[in-house]
């Protein structure tokens, strides 16, 4: 019989080892799911395992942007739905409201522009993640001052209030005339303007004559007049209409027939005895005429002009004021100041508004997404509500101020149509489609990285079960050779001999 030599007991202890050693390992792989603990184990497979790991580091990074972006990108598109939905609130409201003033100055519809008005800028200063939404690049500004401030001014600065007020004066002159001349010599009627170049008050425009036995001339001239030359006296139902063009681009007409009547009613002259109390007549009604619309149409195109010069300033510019005092005869503007006005608008000014904010949402892939307070829509939908808060009234049972009111609310619904401009539902449109592009993106994200986890989880995780099998296998065998060099270590050459 063969007595084992130290060499074979070396070697069945290092046997023993290396399986000891295997069984180590194969508990680490069951308890961590990793075949092996190091890169360098893997062999051919590492490089595989390093381009994914890094491709999915890169895939979280975007996936991330992805999230934040999309959250911003809700949170903007619900605020100018609210907007949106508060402009047709407004329409409604101004629709189906009347001339009555509740609290002695301002409409039911004008109260509720100013409370929605107060939401409209809270929802402009939403802050999500220490981040200004509505503000453009610059996230740390709040991008839209105080409503209280916007529109009564602060500390000395003048607010919308104090625009109007001094437009108003600006456009309609100190006899109401809204800043023309009229007169009249002989059989001639001339009805100029006051200033050449001026801004301010009507503009003449096109007139058109039925009368007969009268002669029109102009506008013509530096600064423009039109006069209206009786060479006898027209017949009665014969007319003439002058249009007048109005501050905030719109136009009005007075239009005066002749009658036999004296006196005259609205919107009439009488035929006089000769053209000279014919002229005489007509200047007198064409007085009352344009101060009726000074009144009404004027007024309201006032408030709508002051409102544009105070809310629309680009990059470097400033809200325009008019350059007074005195007012009623001021011809231009003057730039305002940060120390005499409210700036309604603290964000940024520069690039194309909506399109400020830039997500990397994939290799090589930008996103720019946005809203700005100024952007153009967003900015009428501001200047409409609070120009509606803004002008008072007097006297519900005044007709001209009737007139006026109807006029103002006109303008405010027209402007809050967005006809063939952009509109805020283009806007939440424009949002949608960013987050519709995110959703994709990030749905092509998650399968490249489920593609990719499960290619890593081939190479590194271990299987269970088979690792489980050589497990229990291993702790056959090594349990065999523990009970072999036990009985080896018992023996000698005594048993033997």
């Amino acid at each position: 019989m063969q007595v084992s030599t130290l060499s074979q007991s070396l070697a069945l202890r290092q046997s023993i080892n290396d399986m000891r050693a295997q069984f180590d390992d194969l508990q680490r792989q069951l308890s961590t799911g990793l075949k092996t603990d190091s890169f360098a184990k893997l062999g051919t497979d590492r490089n595989t395992v390093l381009s994914l790991s890094h491709q999915l580091s890169q895939l979280s990074t975007y996936t991330n942007t992805i999230t934040k972006t999309g959250m911003r990108i809700e949170v903007m598109a619900d605020a100018l739905t609210r907007m949106n939905s508060i402009a047709s609130e407004t329409k409604t409201t101004l629709a189906s409201s009347g001339f009555e003033l509740v609290n002695g100055k301002q409409t039911s519809a004008q109260i509720q522009a100013a409370m929605q008005f107060d939401e409209i800028v809270n929802l402009l200063n939403l802050n999500v993640e220490d981040r200004y939404l509505f503000g453009g690049i610059d996230t740390q500004t709040r991008p839209v001052a105080l409503p209280a401030h916007i529109l009564d001014g602060t500390d000395g600065k003048a607010g919308l209030k104090q625009f109007i007020a001094e437009r108003a004066a600006a456009d309609l002159g100190a006899d109401g005339l809204g800043r023309l001349t009229l007169g009249t010599a002989g059989a001639t009627v001339t009805l100029g303007e006051d200033a050449d170049p001026s801004v301010f008050g009507f503009k003449l425009g096109n007139v058109s004559s039925g009368l007969s036995n009268a002669t029109v001339t102009g506008p013509a001239g530096s600064p423009p007049s039109l006069d209206v030359e009786f060479t006898g006296v027209p017949e009665g139902g014969e007319k003439i209409e002058i249009t007048l063009n109005l501050p905030d681009g719109t136009t009005a007409v007075v239009s005066l027939k002749a009658t036999a009547n004296n006196p005259a009613g609205k919107g009439e002259f009488t035929i006089g005895a000769d053209a000279d109390q014919t002229a005489a007549n007509f200047q007198a009604a064409l007085d009352t005429a344009i101060k009726l619309e000074g009144q009404t149409s004027l007024k309201a195109a006032s408030a709508v002009a002051a409102s544009d010069n105070f809310f629309d300033y680009a990059a470097g510019g400033a809200p325009q004021r008019v350059d007074g005092p005195p007012f009623d005869t001021a011809t231009g503007y003057r730039d305002a100041t940060e120390a005499d006005t409210v700036f309604w608008y603290r964000g940024d000014l520069s690039g194309t508004a909506g399109k400020n904010f830039t997500a990397q949402i994939d290799q090589g892939r930008q996103l720019s997404y946005g809203a700005r307070a100024d952007q153009d829509a967003i900015r009428d939908m501001v200047k409409m509500s609070a120009m509606l808060a803004s002008v008072e009234y007097t006297d519900a049972e005044d007709k001209e101020q009737l007139a006026s009111y109807k006029a103002l609310s006109s303008r405010v619904t027209q402007r809050l149509n967005f006809k063939d401009v952009q509109s805020l539902e283009s806007i939440v449109t424009g949002l949608g489609l960013a987050a519709s592009t995110l959703k994709q993106t990030q749905d092509r994200h998650d399968l490249v990285m489920a593609s990719a986890n499960e290619l890593l989880g081939d190479i590194q995780n271990a299987d269970p079960y088979e690792v489980g099998v050589k497990l229990t296998t291993l702790q056959t065998q090594l349990q065999a050779s523990y009970q072999v060099t036990a009985m080896l270590s018992k023996m000698s050459l005594v048993n033997f001999i």
